[in-house]
């Protein structure tokens, strides 16, 4: 019983010591971390604010890199028009110039979109085939087959997901 009882305390007293060092390591580890990292953000804090902002001092350099990268974006864009829906309006305006190409483009919608309330459902994949070549369409006829589209899945001639 005895020499249990000394096995027990040599045992949690091992445990202890082998805490301690962990814990040691441990600061050791941060302090070092904490250091590399100030070092390495001061660097790339006078890199950043040496290039074209010097005399704006932001709090991480990666902010300041991101609203570089929006400044560039919107000089980049032509007329002061910003957004998505814009842009794609001019592609797809510059894309199909020619009316003849939009009306056949708008009758072939009109036709799966008559196909498909014929059949009386849509799949999802039919589905986005379907917007996608809705897309393509001038803006008004986009708005006109949406139209129709919205007005077949709310009266229940056609069911499937928008």
């Amino acid at each position: 019983m005895k020499t249990l009882t000394i096995l027990g305390f040599l045992q949690t007293a091992i445990l202890l010591i082998l805490l301690g060092k962990i814990v040691l390591f441990e600061k050791e580890t941060t302090v070092a971390g904490h250091a590399e990292q100030s070092t390495l953000v001061s660097d790339d804090l006078t890199n950043t604010q040496s290039q074209s902002y010097s005399n704006d001092t932001y709090l991480y350099p990666d902010e300041d890199r991101l609203r570089q990268i929006i400044r560039e974006e919107l000089a980049a864009q032509p007329d002061g028009k910003f957004g998505p829906a814009k842009q794609m309006d001019a592609v797809y305006a510059s894309t199909s110039t020619d009316k003849v190409e939009n009306q056949y483009q708008r009758e072939q919608v009109a036709q799966q979109l008559n196909y498909y309330t014929s059949v009386g459902s849509i799949s999802d994949a039919d589905m986005q085939k379907l917007q996608m070549e809705m897309a393509k369409l001038n803006e008004a006829g986009r708005k006109e087959m949406l139209g129709k589209l919205t007005r077949a899945l709310n009266s229940g001639e056609l069911k499937g997901r928008l």
